[in-house]
């Protein structure tokens, strides 16, 4: 269901659900004919209760909604104290199926605004998920834990999730073309982001310097990566927004295509319906979360996996594992220049707005949290960002690259099942 609404989860360049918000919408049942060959007549338009009825339906009723049953267990578990693997798994999928209603909730309320604050609202709250379990890694002394998280976010994202999407499309056709002026801004922040993080760690090293300096710096370069996030928004909704279009041979502009059926069926859910179900879902994901948290230490201590393995490869999966079905999805269908855009969006959201805003989180809560990752994270976040940036600036590519972002994506995660704790 997450590739269904591709392109319109989190905030990534391809909004053409943002510009179809523009028309007005009207929702009334189809017109059928009374007989074969009697006159059609118009049925009573929907009541407010069945288009909310219906707009609830449309957010819960998902292959993934199934998922819901577990939120309860997920409390249930710490209260009787279950085994620490069950009480993680449980919340790990109870985590999983809010975050999906808490994306089209947030899509229901982008539907229904404008579209600069559609944009906004995608901006900010496309990765609330990453942002909760940065906030509970924060509230239980794990920093390195979120730390592992944001670089295994960061790379799954850029490696995994592009690697695939290229090489799927790569294998349906075998030189891809694709729209290198988005691309080509976005990567130029995902390297200035990776700089700026890379900047701590570097200055940490230098003798006669102390946590405290590095925490400092930490906390400026989170600033001015925030400042350099909205600026980007800016670039993206306003100034630029041309760039971000995307078009296949054949069709029409984005903002000149009708409503879907599943826009129109979001739609009907009020807006403040839709902001209370947006609000509920990102409090109940923060509950399982903090239960998850809770159990990590003795997740790890009873099976003897590092934890920074599992804040590496198994948290990343909480909130990325809508863009990456779509990604991949749009990629079947021969859209890679939706499906980059979906993959690297969401890296850039992760690298200039998710890691400064852990940063300042810490501040606000009192924990410390910088931006002194180890010269191994360093070195490979480095790299993987110029790797991708190289591979992609002259707008064509083959599944052998894919498959190149993908075999170096499983050697970090090898590696860092090996790194100490």
């Amino acid at each position: 269901e997450s590739a269904q609404r591709a392109g319109r989860s989190g905030f990534n360049p391809a909004p053409g659900h943002l510009e179809k918000a523009m028309g007005r919408l009207t929702v009334v049942n189809k017109v059928r004919p009374t007989s074969l060959l009697g006159p059609k007549t118009e049925e009573v338009p929907k009541t407010f209760w069945q288009k909310e009825f219906d707009g609830y339906k449309q957010v819960i009723c998902w292959p993934s909604g199934v998922l819901l049953i577990l939120v309860p267990l997920g409390f249930m578990g710490r209260t009787l104290q279950w085994n620490s693997l069950i009480v993680c798994l449980v919340n790990f999928l109870a985590i999983i199926g809010m975050a999906n209603v808490q994306a089209r909730a947030v899509e229901c309320v982008s539907l229904q605004v404008s579209p600069l604050i559609g944009g906004m609202i995608d901006a900010f709250l496309g990765k609330s998920v990453e942002q909760i379990m940065a906030i509970q890694c924060l509230r239980a002394g794990l920093p390195e834990v979120l730390k592992a998280n944001l670089m295994g976010s960061l790379h799954w994202c850029l490696l995994l999730v592009l690697g695939q999407s290229i090489m799927t499309a790569g294998f349906k056709k075998k030189m891809l073309e694709f729209n290198v002026d988005g691309v080509s801004a976005q990567m130029s922040s995902q390297v200035v982001a990776s700089i700026s993080m890379v900047l701590p760690t570097m200055f940490g090293s230098v003798p006669g310097v102390t946590p405290d300096d590095v925490l400092v710096l930490s906390r400026v370069c989170a600033c001015f990566l925030i400042f350099l996030y909205l600026s980007f928004i800016y670039f993206h909704l306003k100034t630029h927004k041309d760039s971000f279009q995307h078009h296949t041979e054949g069709e029409v502009e984005l903002e000149d295509k009708p409503l879907t059926t599943e826009d129109i069926e979001l739609s009907q859910l009020s807006l403040t319906s839709s902001v209370m179900l947006m609000v509920a879902s990102i409090l109940v994901a923060a509950f399982n979360s903090q239960v998850l948290v809770d159990h990590l230490q003795d997740l790890s201590k009873t099976f003897g996996v590092p934890t920074k393995f599992i804040g590496a490869t198994l948290l990343p999966i909480l909130g990325n594992t809508a863009e990456h079905i779509a990604s991949v999805w749009h990629a079947e269908r021969d859209e890679i220049d939706v499906a980059l855009s979906i993959a690297i969006g969401s890296a850039t959201q992760i690298a200039l707005f998710v890691v400064p805003l852990s940063v300042l989180w810490g501040w606000v809560i009192d924990r410390p949290m910088s931006l002194n990752f180890t010269r191994y994270d360093s070195a490979v976040m480095l790299l993987g960002t110029f790797l991708v940036a190289q591979m992609l600036q002259h707008g064509v590519s083959v599944w052998l690259h894919g498959a190149m972002l993908m075999n170096v994506y499983l050697m970090i995660a090898v590696i860092s099942y090996f790194e100490p704790n």
